[in-house]
C-alpha cells in the first residue's frame, strides 16, 4: 500500500458512530488549529469526515516518509491546500511528496504521489437537496464548457445526468486542487473530453483529457472510478513525455476506521478533552434531523 510512488485511499467516514473514548483520542491526534477548526462544524457528519481527513493524511504521510506519527507538523497554504511544514523542509529531497484529501457524501478520500503536484475530488452523486434538478443545472451554468453540457445532456434520465455532471466537477476541482489555486481560478476554462463515456466501480478510467483555454494540457493525468454511488477523481501533474502506464495506476484502498484509529498516536502536550466530546455529542447528525 505504501511501497511505490503512489497512495491511494478511502475511508467510509460517514457510518461512523464514534464512542466518547474514539472522538477523545481522535481529538489528541490532531494539530490544536484543526481540532478547533473541527469543532466549529454545526452538524456530527461534517465533523467526522473533517476529523478523518486529518487523521488519513497524518497516517498517510508517516508511513510514505518512515517518520513517526507525532512528528509531523502540518499548515496550509494562503489559497488553504495542506502542506507538510517538518519534520523537513519543502527543498529536503526526502519530502518530496504531493498530498491532497477530499470529503463529501459518506467518504474521505486521500491522493498522495512522490515529485508529482496532485489534487483529489470526491462527490456522491445525489439528488440537489429541495431543487428541480432543471433548477440545478441552471445555477451551475457557467461552470461546464458548451461541450460538457453536451455531455451531460445526452445522457438518459435524471440521474444518469447528475452522473456526468458530478464526474466533470470532481475532474475540474481535482485539477484546481493540484494547481494550488484555490476559488478564484475559473472552472469554465477546463474542458474534459471523454474517451471511456461511463464510470465502473472497481474499474479506473485514465483515458479522459483536459484542454485549458481551449489547447491541449498532456501534462495532466486523469483518474476516475466509482466508490459505491461516489465520483472519484485524480489529478497528476506529470512531464508529458512521461513512460507511465495505465496499469502502473494504484486502486484505491479501502481503509477500516478502526484500522485507522489504532494507528493514532496523540500528540505531544494534547490530553483528552471531555468539554470538546460534549460539544460534538450534543450535535445533530444532518439537517435533516431538525
Amino acid at each position: 500500500m505504501f511501497s511505490g510512488r503512489s497512495v491511494r485511499l478511502a475511508v467510509k467516514a460517514r457510518s461512523w458512530n464514534p464512542t466518547q473514548n474514539e472522538w477523545k483520542l481522535a481529538a489528541q491526534c490532531v494539530q490544536a488549529e484543526e481540532k478547533d477548526r473541527i469543532g466549529k462544524f454545526i452538524f456530527k457528519k461534517d465533523a467526522k469526515l473533517s476529523m478523518v481527513g486529518r487523521l488519513l493524511l497524518r497516517y498517510a504521510v508517516s508511513r510514505m516518509l518512515d517518520v513517526p506519527y507525532r512528528s509531523l507538523m502540518f499548515g496550509r497554504t494562503e489559497k488553504g491546500k495542506p502542506v507538510l511544514l517538518s519534520p523537513f523542509d519543502k527543498l529536503s529531497p526526502r519530502c518530496d511528496i504531493s498530498f491532497n484529501i477530499s470529503h463529501q457524501g459518506d467518504y474521505v478520500v486521500l491522493a498522495a504521489e512522490r515529485s508529482n503536484l496532485i489534487g483529489v475530488d470526491i462527490m456522491k452523486v445525489e439528488w440537489p437537496r429541495n431543487k428541480p434538478i432543471s433548477e440545478f443545472f441552471n445555477t451551475m451554468e457557467r461552470q461546464l464548457t458548451s461541450h460538457e453540457w453536451s455531455e451531460v445532456k445526452r445522457k438518459k434520465g435524471d440521474m444518469e445526468q447528475l452522473k456526468t455532471f458530478f464526474r466533470l466537477w470532481c475532474l475540474k476541482e481535482s485539477v484546481v486542487k493540484a494547481m494550488g489555486t484555490g476559488i478564484g481560478f475559473e472552472v469554465n476554462r477546463l474542458n474534459f473530453l471523454f474517451r471511456t463515456p461511463e464510470l465502473q466501480l472497481g474499474h479506473m478510467v485514465c483515458d479522459t483529457v483536459v484542454e485549458i483555454d481551449d489547447e491541449p494540457a498532456p501534462e495532466w493525468r486523469l483518474q476516475e472510478t466509482m466508490l459505491e454511488d461516489h465520483c472519484v477523481a485524480v489529478a497528476v501533474n506529470v512531464d508529458p513525455g512521461s513512460s507511465a502506464k495505465d496499469d502502473e495506476v494504484p486502486r484505491f484502498h479501502i481503509l477500516d476506521i478502526q484500522e485507522l484509529l489504532r494507528n493514532c498516536e496523540p500528540l505531544a502536550g494534547s490530553s483528552p478533552d471531555m468539554e470538546y466530546w460534549e460539544m460534538f455529542s450534543s450535535r445533530q447528525e444532518d439537517p435533516s434531523a431538525r
